[in-house]
């Protein structure tokens, strides 16, 4: 099952975006990864609640850092701050990506490991591709971590509720069947083919 990725940025890196989409399309045609951004909202649906909806659901966020980006009062104000609360309850994973050199220390997302590697922008690369490169390979790093640990959102609970310890004997009782076979059919040579019952609390390894 692919990972929806939701790419937040601003309508004036638009080319930008379309190259990282590019650079995306074989982690999109594995299967790995489905990427959306609001360029995907149907012509005459409200376009607020399919974002929300959209970044609520992603797995991983991408925030295309820039100017105009930290300038949006909607990328920084609503799916930043929305993006960042998720990543800090583990229900996603927030990836800031540079595109264009701005001062953004101290941003919320700052704290976070940014891409392209050693946070050099985009722009600020000699071969563009090359960034966008280094970009997916992170982004595909990071499905692979999050596939080999526990699925985002969802958290592994405990579901002993009785009031003794586990029994540490609960598999591996031959002998102890053995035992109890034995027990049933002494003196009684009928008790062994008749309907037995035992009881005791759920859990402490009746069957």
């Amino acid at each position: 099952m692919a990972y929806e990725v939701f790419i937040s940025y601003s309508h004036r890196d638009k080319t930008l975006r379309n190259e990282l989409d590019k650079h995306l399309s074989n982690l999109k045609r594995q299967n790995i990864i489905a990427s959306w951004y609001d360029g995907d909202i149907s012509p005459g649906t409200e376009w607020e609640p399919q974002i929300m909806e959209h970044l609520k659901r992603a797995q991983i966020i991408l925030l295309l850092v820039s100017a105009d980006f930290i300038a949006s009062d909607f990328c920084y104000s609503i799916e930043m701050t929305q993006a960042i609360a998720r990543h800090d309850a583990n229900q996603a994973r927030v990836i800031p990506i540079l595109l264009r050199p701005t001062a953004w220390k101290g941003a919320p997302f700052a704290k976070l490991q940014a891409l392209p590697s050693e946070g050099k922008a985009v722009t600020s690369w000699a071969n563009q591709d090359e960034a966008f490169v280094n970009i997916a390979e992170g982004i595909q790093r990071v499905v692979e971590e999050l596939a080999d640990t526990t699925p985002v959102g969802i958290a592994l609970v405990s579901t002993w509720n009785v009031p003794y310890a586990r029994n540490a004997l609960f598999t591996g009782r031959e002998d102890v069947l053995t035992r109890l076979y034995e027990a049933l059919r002494a003196g009684k040579t009928t008790a062994s083919s008749q309907p037995q019952a035992i009881s005791g609390l759920g859990g402490i390894g009746k069957t």
